[in-house]
């Protein structure tokens, strides 16, 4: 298998083992996501306190992820993997202890920081290891694993706290948190990859001079309309469990599977989406994608039964099917090689993490002041604007012409 995939798409050991650490610390991130609004509820928080927790982990992950990106394009990513995996794990373990509404808040801070250190890294290797011409499909592969994992720990999460209770899932985090660790140590080298030195005068694009005055500003309008597209996440991933649970009264165990069954979803679809992005221009496929995910987060406002949640929950991961791997690989495409890093923690930080908290603050407002529905309108309105706004500004760049200067 491993080297079907070696012979066909180039990947490496050393990627594959990124790729391990991305999906394991994934794993132990999304076994308590899909619950943790269910816990907080469980102990008499507020569905806007809920959101405004949930976005104080995003603001600790959009401060991290940006820097962490920026070491890791100095210094090599293995510090980066290891406070990412062995004191996320630990910080996590913090739920277990206490109760109180401010110590909560400080440890969705933390969590989110120490968790932020895995991805900026892990997607500025990826775009060094990938082919000019594939890196939406190299991409997609990060996008793989994150959908697998997602629909693991979703699936695992449910049952392990009707059995054993809401604690068991961080204990169980924990555990995954320290074999990614463990792979991190052994199996990552110090320096970040380098792109393939052998490729086709087809799919070779002019190297983008390495002194080139990069300015983070010439992203804009991709981080603006990422913003909008996570926004439009935040507010449907972070109370979709109180919807399923106080308008449909579906069982923990069931919002388990929802979510599995949308990261199933979001994993079919990842490395053809990728494909297609490569061949038919990321910018539309981008597009598409938001598209697609507004019209879900519109329908789930009408969902009236478990059936109609899988469905628009299904519909919504194909749309960021259908964005991520595109926009990564566009932003990819207008970065020098010697910081992508840098700039995959800025986009993940400040472009997809500050979407995902002001969509969660935002919708636990809008959940408490109008109604639940009007949180998911709030965020098909989000992804129908970036849609717009993904047509008329962000600009298609092949690889190695960069965006703009500063």
């Amino acid at each position: 298998m491993f080297k079907r995939l070696q012979r066909q798409f180039g990947i490496t050991g050393g990627l594959a083992a990124i790729l391990a650490v991305m999906g394991l610390t994934t794993l132990a991130m999304s076994l308590p996501n899909p619950v943790l609004p269910l816990y907080l509820k469980s102990i008499d928080i507020s569905a806007a306190v809920t959101g405004t927790m949930l976005s104080v982990g995003m603001l600790g992950m959009a401060i991290g992820e940006t820097g962490w990106g920026y070491l890791a394009d100095r210094f090599g990513s293995r510090l980066a993997f290891i406070t990412g995996t062995f004191l996320t794990g630990l910080s996590v373990l913090l739920f277990v202890f206490t109760q109180n509404v401010p110590a909560i808040f400080g440890i969705f801070f933390l969590w989110g920081f120490l968790r932020s250190a895995v991805f900026g890294p892990v997607r500025g290797y990826i775009a060094n290891a990938a082919p000019p011409g594939k890196i939406a499909t190299y991409m997609a592969f990060s996008a793989v694993m994150l959908s697998a994992s997602s629909s693991l720990g979703g699936l695992a999460s449910g049952f392990l706290v009707s059995s054993f209770g809401y604690h068991s899932v961080f204990y169980t985090s924990l555990g995954f948190s320290v074999i990614a660790g463990l792979v991190a140590v052994l199996c990552i080298r110090q320096k970040n990859a380098a792109r393939p030195a052998e490729i086709s005068e087809e799919a070779a694009e002019p190297p983008a001079p390495e002194g080139h005055r990069f300015s983070l500003l010439s992203l804009t309008p991709m981080c603006l309309v990422t913003a909008l597209r996570f926004f439009g996440m935040g507010s449907l991933m972070t109370f979709i469990p109180l919807f399923a649970d106080e308008k449909i009264g579906i069982s923990v165990e069931l919002v388990g599977v929802l979510f599995t069954v949308g990261g199933l979803a979001n994993l079919a679809m990842s490395i053809p989406m990728g494909i297609l992005a490569d061949r038919l221009g990321k910018k539309n496929v981008m597009t598409a994608g938001m598209v697609v995910s507004a019209a879900a987060m519109a329908g789930t406002a009408f969902a009236g039964n478990f059936g109609m949640l899988v469905l628009f929950m299904v519909l919504n991961n194909v749309g960021m099917a259908l964005f991520s791997p595109a926009a990564l690989g566009l932003l990819s495409d207008s970065v020098p090689r010697n910081r992508q890093s840098t700039a995959m923690g800025f986009y993940g930080g400040v472009c997809e993490n500050v979407g995902i908290l002001g969509g969660s603050a935002l919708g636990g407002v809008i959940w408490d002041a109008i109604n639940p529905e009007a949180t998911f309108f709030a965020g098909a309105v989000a992804c129908g604007i970036g849609a717009l706004l993904c047509m008329i500004w962000v600009k298609n760049v092949k690889a190695g012409q960069q965006c703009g200067c500063g």
